[in-house]
């Protein structure tokens, strides 16, 4: 009986250190900035909407007008881009703080591409600068989701 109990309790524990022992992929500085501006991917997570707070330019602030501050970016997981005008695209991070993004205008009928410098991203805010213009722009949002 004594041998019956030292087995169970052996095949216990090697059991219980093989779960433990189970290792969590580390996932890349670029693949945790993409979670961070557009979710996981994974189950309710596969969004992010981002609502603007502030306008920079040439380090000045803009007063935001009514329309403005209501308005929001959209990055979905698979890089799909919505806004709040209801322009539609897609969006992607090539490299490190770089976002891309080629975008449908509604309103024109024209596609564009613009280029962003991801000056800093947490869970919380996203603060973007315009590449490629005679001004220095800079963009913050908040999480709006």
């Amino acid at each position: 009986m004594k041998s019956f109990n030292y087995s169970y309790l052996i095949i216990s524990f090697i059991i219980l250190l093989i779960i433990s022992c189970k290792k969590d992929d580390v996932i890349s500085e670029l693949q945790f900035q993409k979670n961070l501006l557009a979710g996981t991917g994974s189950y309710q997570n596969t969004q992010r909407v981002w609502k603007l707070d502030s306008i920079i330019v040439d380090d000045k602030f803009l007063i935001l007008t009514d329309v403005q501050k209501l308005y929001k970016k959209t990055f979905v997981y698979d890089g799909i881009y919505m806004d709040t005008e209801k322009n539609e695209g897609q969006w992607e991070l090539p490299e490190l703080n770089k976002l891309k993004q080629k975008i449908y205008f509604k309103v024109t009928n024209k596609i564009d591409s613009t280029s962003y410098e991801i000056i800093s991203i947490n869970a919380a805010r996203l603060k973007l600068r315009v590449n490629g213009t005679k001004s220095k722009i800079d963009y913050s949002f908040t999480i709006s989701n």
